[in-house]
């Protein structure tokens, strides 16, 4: 798992759980005092202890939880990697580039990054379909970043999940589709 990644997940904590869930988080871990280096990478098995942890502090099923995050992911990669975001996309364009480009700029800023395999096609003039692969089964994670882009974008959505590695599917599909008001 990317130390962005972690190191967005507590700052979500904190605003969820100040300091003290912070805390009680990193020892679940044995980090101690101290917290995730950006470019590092870190065993995938401490992300699903933080989620046990969160799971347990709130009462929260893991999978709301971990949508959650990813939409509070938004801003946080959006700073650190915004600048791969071409300003004339919509939030379609988003989506359909944001393996070709927002990836393999995640690659070439950590080279060991592994990111899900994302196939993104258009379904319709404002909807996507998205091939969701990883072996880490975080499509809350995907969704609730996509939510997160759509509001920095301004923009209602619908999501749907035709397959999901969740219910034992090899993978995920996901409709966005953009609202029309």
């Amino acid at each position: 798992m990317q130390g962005v990644i972690l190191d967005q997940l507590e700052k979500y904590i904190a605003g969820k759980l100040g300091q003290p869930g912070v805390q009680r988080i990193r020892n679940l871990t044995g980090r101690g005092e101290s917290g995730y280096d950006f470019g590092g990478k870190y065993p995938d098995d401490e992300l699903v202890l933080i989620i046990r942890g969160l799971v347990e502090a709130t009462g929260r099923p893991a999978e709301e939880i971990v949508e959650e995050f990813g939409f509070a992911l938004v801003p946080g990669l959006l700073e650190m990697y915004g600048f791969l975001v071409n300003p004339r996309w919509s939030f379609i364009d988003f989506l359909l580039n944001t393996e070709d480009v927002i990836h393999r700029g995640v690659k070439l800023n950590t080279p060991n990054a592994r990111p899900p395999e994302l196939q993104a096609a258009r379904a319709g003039p404002d909807s996507v379909a998205i091939t969701y692969r990883s072996k880490r089964n975080l499509c809350p994670l995907a969704k609730g970043i996509i939510r997160g882009a759509a509001a920095h974008y301004k923009v209602d959505i619908t999501i749907s999940e035709e397959r999901c590695l969740l219910r034992g599917d090899p993978e995920c599909l996901i409709t966005v589709a953009k609202e029309s008001i």
